[in-house]
C-alpha cells in the first residue's frame, strides 16, 4: 500500500471525513478554503500515520538489516559513536579487518577494569547506549577498522503529502491494524469539533491488542539485561 491508500483507507474507511458528497478531498492542500470542510487536512492525517508507523516498528521491530549506511569507522584512541538515528537495536556487530564478532555486554560487565577509559586494544566488546544513540568499544580501538553492525531499525523514509505514491515500508497484514494508531491520534485533535477521547481510547484499544504495549517497553528492559547470551545491553 502506497501514502495515498494509506490516507484514503483512513479517511474513507476509519475516519469518514471526506468532506461531503462528490468533495475531492484529494486534491486539497493545508491551505485550500475547501479544506475547512474536513476533520483533518491530508498533511495532518499523512504526521499521524507517520507516527503510527514508527511506533509499529518499535513494538514489533519488523525490519532487521545489514546496511553499510550503518557502518561505523573507528578511530585510534576514540571509545564512543554515535550511531544511526534509524537504529532502534544492535543484534550484532561484526569486524570487517578480522570478520570476529564483538560481545555486547553492559557496563557493569567490565566496570571494574581500571582501565576501562585508558586500555587500548583491539576491541572484543561493545556497549550501546540507546538513550543517548551512541556505542563504546571495549577496549578502545588501536586502529582504524570498520565493523558491520546488524540492525532493527525503524522506517527509512518520512511520507509527506507532496509524494502520495510512495510505498510505506510494511507488511501488507499490518497496515489496516497501523492505521488504528494513526485514528487514535486524529481524535486528540484539540478541536471542538474533533476530539474525542473516547473514539481515540477505542481505536488505542484496538492497536495496542495487535501490537501489544509490552513489546514496546520490554525492550528497553532487555536493553538493560546483562546476560551476555542475550542481552541488549545498555549504559
Amino acid at each position: 500500500m502506497d501514502l495515498l491508500g494509506a490516507v484514503t483507507f483512513l479517511r474513507e474507511n476509519i475516519l469518514d471525513d471526506v468532506g461531503g458528497i462528490s468533495s475531492e478531498w484529494g486534491d486539497f492542500s493545508e491551505d485550500d478554503t475547501e479544506s475547512f470542510q474536513l476533520r483533518w487536512n491530508n498533511e495532518e492525517l499523512v504526521a499521524n500515520i507517520n507516527e503510527a508507523i514508527n511506533q509499529v516498528y518499535r513494538r514489533i521491530l519488523p525490519v532487521k538489516e545489514l546496511n553499510p549506511l550503518y557502518d561505523i569507522t573507528t578511530s585510534v584512541g576514540v571509545q564512543t559513536y554515535n550511531l544511526d538515528p534509524k537504529i532502534l537495536q544492535i543484534q550484532g556487530i561484526r569486524s570487517q579487518a578480522t570478520n570476529k564478532t564483538l560481545v555486547r555486554v553492559a557496563l557493569e560487565d567490565v566496570w571494574d577494569d581500571t582501565n576501562l577509559n585508558t586500555g587500548q586494544g583491539v576491541p572484543a566488546c561493545y556497549i550501546p547506549n540507546y538513550d543517548t544513540g551512541s556505542i563504546s568499544f571495549y577496549k578502545i580501538p588501536e586502529a582504524v577498522v570498520s565493523y558491520s553492525l546488524l540492525v532493527y531499525r525503524l522506517p527509512l523514509i518520512t511520507h509527506s503529502w507532496g509524494d502520495t505514491s510512495t510505498p510505506i515500508e510494511l507488511r501488507e497484514e499490518f497496515m489496516v491494524p497501523m492505521l488504528w494508531y494513526a485514528a487514535a491520534l486524529s481524535y486528540e485533535k484539540d478541536e471542538a469539533n474533533v476530539v474525542d477521547p473516547t473514539r481515540s481510547a477505542y481505536f488505542l484499544q484496538k492497536f495496542n491488542q495487535e501490537f501489544p504495549m509490552t513489546s514496546a517497553y520490554s525492550d528497553t528492559r532487555k536493553r538493560r539485561t546483562s546476560n551476555r547470551s542475550i542481552s541488549y545491553g545498555g549504559i
